[in-house]
């Protein structure tokens, strides 16, 4: 089930969706960035789906700088980098505060514009355990003043997935393969995929582009590397 709490960030109420797993234990916990028409449904689905596997997630609205504004250009307009940042932020600190959360495992994870938020916030938010981009674009430009995504990546610390569709123009493969030759030099453990017949939006099957079978392996990869990089220690028996 999804509840909404509403959080104050730069002067103004901006709405998070809250899904929590089954059960009363402390879980592992993700920060899921909205892909263009932000809390809709695909989002929705997501959180479900992620909490349904045993994760605390939340989502923020990045769109709350913008209110009431019905032209989705426009409201993308608004979404300057230092304004998501601010979002996330308050958002990682809900998340690490709730009762239900691993504070020390958290990943942060989008698709669409989201995948782009994933590693921005990754690279600005210190703590997270891993991330994960689906089909990421515009990390080549900034919004607003200041470094592009590409330019911050130095400031990621954990292991970075990315799943992408060859077909893609935003982001372009070859976009693709320049940040994860970057994250390697840097270091890190990267998993990422660009897969053939596939473009832009392929994990939404609200789309006309949904591809079943790339999604679903997908699906499969991210859920496997949640569990590598947020995984929890057994309880231990007393003797």
């Amino acid at each position: 089930m999804l509840n909404s709490v509403w959080l104050e960030v730069g002067g103004s109420q901006m709405e998070m969706l809250v899904a929590l797993p089954a059960g009363n234990a402390r879980r592992p916990g993700i920060l899921l960035s909205h892909y263009q028409h932000g809390l809709g449904p695909f989002t929705r689905r997501n959180a479900e789906r992620l909490a349904a596997e045993g994760y605390v997630v939340v989502a923020p609205d990045h769109y709350h700088h913008t209110p009431g504004e019905p032209d989705l250009k426009k409201r993308k307009a608004g979404l300057i980098d230092t304004r998501i940042i601010a979002d996330m932020i308050a958002a990682t600190d809900y998340l690490r505060a709730h009762s239900r959360t691993l504070s020390d495992r958290i990943a942060i994870m989008g698709h669409c514009m989201g995948g782009r938020q994933s590693l921005l916030g990754a690279a600005t938010i210190p703590g997270f355990a891993c991330a994960i981009d689906c089909y990421g674009g515009g990390v080549m430009r900034a919004q607003g003043e200041g470094p592009t995504v590409f330019e911050r990546l130095s400031g990621i610390k954990c292991p970075v997935a990315g799943f992408f569709g060859v077909h893609d123009e935003n982001p372009p493969p070859e976009d693709v393969r320049k940040v994860e030759a970057e994250l390697k030099r840097l270091g890190l453990k990267t998993d990422f995929h660009i897969y053939d017949d596939t473009g832009h939006a392929f994990m939404d099957t609200d789309q006309k582009r949904y591809v079943e079978a790339s999604a679903t392996d997908a699906w499969t990869r991210i859920f496997a590397f949640l569990a590598q990089h947020l995984a929890v220690e057994p309880a231990k028996v007393s003797s």
